[in-house]
């Protein structure tokens, strides 16, 4: 994390934040609240109430719409992927009682499941099942699809993206009885969905996707790979508040050419 912060710093000094501040949409990404590796109860609660001072917060619909459009202030959106039972017992009640929205990106094929695809190297988290999901408040939160299976969605044939796509939306709207128009891809890093996926999330209907790669949305920005800001349990409200300002935006680069290099050695 040294390394990280002082990279930071060094990206500050340099007046890139400033050069790349251009108008767009902060998507902001969590995972898990509370456990071991999770963002505790009240840091999140801290930090809704920072982005609320800085920004517009606004549910990710919206931002997607007013993509392009100029805004008398920045707008900020809170995303949570994988539909895990501590969305619903911790952040929504901070939710709720700061005034906020989020998205909720749920893999819709392990529904009433758990994280299986992190066994082994993560605690288990359980996640939502329909009933669980159905009694959200949907002024508080909107579903999103996180595919089917929660797998890479880069390379898949045609009949296996439609399961991760079409299937999942159709499954998430016959449970919460509205429609589901947010796709996130899993894993989301560049070289974990393609264009083939991209044109399969458009074919099924959805408005937007959201990957993993880090960064802040600019006048560039391509709803169907939004950029997020990833908060993880280890960052410090400073450390987020340099993460809003764009402190941290040269991960975006080292992201790009990681995938390069894993896409070159496949």
């Amino acid at each position: 994390m040294l390394q990280q912060s002082t990279m930071a710093k060094m990206w500050r000094r340099l007046g890139i934040p400033r050069i790349l501040d251009w108008p767009g949409p902060l998507v902001v990404m969590y995972h898990g609240l509370g456990g071991s590796d999770g963002v505790q109860v009240d840091e999140f609660a801290t930090q809704c109430v920072r982005l609320a001072e800085l920004y517009d917060v606004v549910p990710l619909r919206a931002a997607v719409d007013a993509l392009g459009q100029p805004q008398a202030r920045r707008m900020a959106s809170i995303t949570f992927d994988d539909g895990y039972h501590d969305f619903s017992e911790l952040a929504v009640p901070v939710l709720k009682r700061l005034g906020l929205h989020a998205t909720l990106f749920v893999p819709a094929g392990k529904v009433g499941g758990h994280n299986d695809w992190d066994e082994g190297q993560r605690p288990r988290r359980f996640i939502l099942d329909e009933a669980g999901l159905a009694n959200l408040d949907p002024t508080v939160v909107e579903i999103g699809a996180h595919g089917w299976t929660h797998c890479r969605v880069a390379g898949l044939n045609s009949e296996d993206l439609k399961r991760e796509t079409v299937r999942a939306r159709q499954r998430l709207e016959e449970i919460v009885g509205t429609p589901v128009r947010l796709f996130a891809y899993p894993y989301g890093q560049l070289d974990d969905f393609d264009l083939a996926a991209e044109r399969s999330v458009q074919e099924a209907g959805f408005d937007a996707a959201c990957s993993t790669h880090f960064g802040r949305g600019s006048h560039l920005t391509e709803r169907f790979r939004l950029r997020r800001v990833g908060i993880e349990s280890y960052d410090s409200l400073e450390t987020f508040e340099a993460k809003l300002d764009g402190d941290y935006d040269w991960q975006a680069p080292k992201e790009k050419i990681g995938a390069w290099i894993r896409t070159r050695r496949a």
